[in-house]
């Protein structure tokens, strides 16, 4: 079975540096089995996000299955734009993702801006939703963008039925379905959305991508063919990875 990581850092961790540098990287994913990902900058994430896109784009290569998110910041719209133009035309980068902070979620009216501009590039927008609060969020924005398609990253967290509710309500909506380790979840966001809408992440390295394929492996309902769509292709359709990670 092939895994394409739709959550990872490149990161270098006061417990791990298995994902601070490309031999690393790919030898991480080597041990799981994971033959294609789209990386976040962990330094783009936690405060740098112009230094970390750029330190992130030195490492991606499509030919060996190694995409990114650009990181954008909806406290500095000028800055993110910029940072639009400047990597979302390349091949390597399939998507954008934005973070919210200290406790405070992603939410339409800080990020509209950035929205609006995203939406002339045609590649989806991850958000982090670790929690019910920046899942509501989260809903809100995909209701005012019908015609973009968010991932939410993390899947709600222990509140993963409001996240399955959200992708309910909303068809643009996706759930990358690391996060909680709940045995339900998969079952019931699979019966709920069909496989189609979920995505295999790790949160690497921040967390074991074993426990995620675990997740998935116990889900009895589902069938090979769902974990196929699950682990690899709804990631590779999503983000137009078919022709560089196959």
């Amino acid at each position: 079975m092939d895994y394409f990581d739709a959550h990872a850092y490149l990161a270098d961790t006061a417990l791990s540096s298995a994902m601070a540098a490309p031999d690393r990287v790919a030898a991480t994913f080597a041990k799981s089995g994971i033959t294609g990902a789209a990386l976040i900058s962990g330094l783009a994430a936690s405060c740098d996000f112009i230094t970390g896109n750029a330190r992130l784009r030195q490492i991606l290569n499509p030919a060996a299955g190694l995409y990114g998110y650009v990181t954008l910041n909806a406290g500095y719209p000028d800055e993110s734009q910029e940072e639009q133009r400047k990597h979302l035309g390349r091949r390597e980068f399939v998507a954008s993702v934005l973070f919210g902070h200290d406790d405070y979620p992603v939410t339409l009216s800080d990020s509209r801006e950035i929205l609006n501009a995203q939406r002339r590039y045609t590649k989806p927008m991850a958000i982090h939703a670790p929690n019910a609060a920046a899942v509501h969020a989260a809903r809100e924005i995909a209701a005012e963008f019908p015609s973009m398609k968010f991932v939410l990253l993390g899947m709600g967290g222990d509140s993963w039925h409001a996240a399955v509710a959200a992708a309910k309500q909303n068809l643009n909506i996706y759930l990358e379905i690391s996060g909680s380790m709940d045995a339900d979840k998969i079952t019931q966001a699979a019966a709920a959305l069909t496989p189609r809408k979920l995505l295999f992440g790790s949160g690497l390295p921040y967390s074991d991508p074993q426990l995620t394929i675990g997740l998935v492996n116990d889900a009895s309902a589902l069938t090979t063919a769902d974990r196929t769509r699950i682990f690899s292709q709804n990631s590779v359709l999503l983000f137009n990875a078919q022709n560089d990670s196959e």
